[in-house]
């Protein structure tokens, strides 16, 4: 009896033994790698409507998906103000109206460098406009206006890109610049000084223009077109610091711009998402009131963003036969579009979207529809299937 018990408790002891175990929990997967921190880039920009490439590439994400943290300062002169910040290195990036100073800093030696457009008056975007005071339109009859001797007309700066079309219109009437009186005012004062008597009239810029129009301050006479078709107006500018030490977020910074440029033409000239693209400029125009922007003339911003060399090099001439540049400007020095090229080389050709009809529910004898605009353009912005960056000029290529 013993022995049995004995082998029976043996084997039951020996089963215990084999009976399978749970398995053992799974390891913890690794934590997900942390995405790399950004990079902080320093934008200088004014609140206008030619910063919009800016603008939506910010709100957009697009800076943000280059690993870039736009860090952005708003300046109310553009580029005459931010000017010494980007010489200096404050700035990385500078967006504003081509100066004077940007061609005395260069030739001091320092290494600045246009790189892409930022603006440029070509047919059906006079986004810069003369305007004057409601007291010099007789009942806003444009025709009836004139520049006179003596009026007192606003610029930035001295030695700005304003101040040549301001020449042209005054040559437009038969004076010159002698003849008017320049003062010098932020964007934002031009109006106020127009109320009040300060000034006559002005080369304005969109909002602005749009603004002192719906404000019954000014008349809008006539777009920069008028008188001087494709000038390169304003530009951005790279700083030798943002160049030469971080030249992979520089290109970086330059596919992201594109993209905004891309999505501006999409909205103002084809009619893509527009609604939504103003609704983020009121966060960084002057202008809150999404009404104003369908009384706007737009901005020409071309969607590869190139620049009219031809114009530059003119208006460089200008500032130096007026005193206003010491030497003459080597343009393909200063003008670098490697950055353009490369972004457009990455993101591939700009193809602008097409606005489709919705199609009615058929009826009993439906009749054949005729195709109305078949490339989706807006009234006046070109051929169908292109942007507004049609007009007369040469592209700049690289090393220009």
């Amino acid at each position: 009896m013993t022995s049995r018990f004995l082998t029976l408790a043996g084997l039951l002891a020996l089963g215990a033994c084999n009976t399978p175990q749970a398995p053992a929990p799974a390891a913890e997967p690794p934590p997900a790698p942390e995405p790399p921190a950004l990079q902080k880039v320093s934008i200088g920009a004014s609140p206008v409507l030619s910063s919009a490439g800016i603008f939506i590439a910010i709100e957009r994400g697009y800076f943000a998906e280059e690993g870039i943290e736009a860090d952005t300062t708003t300046f109310a002169s553009s580029g005459a103000e931010l000017l010494p910040s980007l010489v200096k290195g404050d700035l990385d990036v500078g967006g504003g109206n081509i100066s004077a100073g940007l061609y005395n800093a260069f030739n001091d030696g320092h290494g600045l460098r246009i790189v892409a457009d930022k603006g440029t008056v070509m047919a059906d975007c006079g986004y810069l406009a003369l305007i004057a005071a409601t007291q010099h339109v007789p009942d806003g009859d444009v025709s009836k206006f004139e520049i006179k001797k003596g009026f007192k007309m606003g610029t930035t700066a001295p030695g700005v890109s304003q101040e040549i079309a301001t020449e042209r219109w005054a040559q437009h009437y038969g004076l010159t610049l002698d003849d008017i009186e320049i003062v010098h005012l932020p964007y934002s004062g031009f109006l106020p000084a127009l109320a009040n008597g300060g000034l006559d009239a002005t080369v304005q810029i969109e909002p602005h223009v749009a603004k002192a129009v719906a404000e019954g301050i000014a008349v809008r006479i006539a777009g920069d077109e008028l008188v001087y078709e494709d000038q390169q107006s304003a530009a951005i500018f790279f700083s030798e610091k943002f160049i030469s030490e971080r030249p992979e977020l520089a290109q970086a910074w330059m596919k992201a711009y594109v993209r905004g440029l891309r999505d501006y033409n999409d909205a103002f000239f084809h009619d893509h998402q527009r609604a939504e693209v103003i609704e983020l400029l009121t966060k960084w125009t002057s202008v809150k009131q999404v009404e104003l922007y369908d009384q706007m003339v737009p901005v020409g911003l071309k969607p590869d963003g190139g620049l009219f060399v031809e114009s530059l090099a003119a208006d460089a001439q200008w500032l130096t036969d007026h005193g206003y540049v010491k030497a003459p400007v080597d343009m393909s020095l200063i003008v670098d579009t490697s950055f353009i090229e490369k972004a457009n080389q990455d993101l591939g050709p700009y193809i602008p979207p097409r606005t489709v009809e919705p199609v009615a529910a058929p009826q009993e004898a439906p009749t054949p529809k005729r195709v109305v605009n078949p490339g989706g353009m807006r009234p006046g912005a070109g051929k169908p299937g292109m942007g507004p960056h049609q007009g007369k000029g040469k592209k700049v290529k690289k090393g220009q």
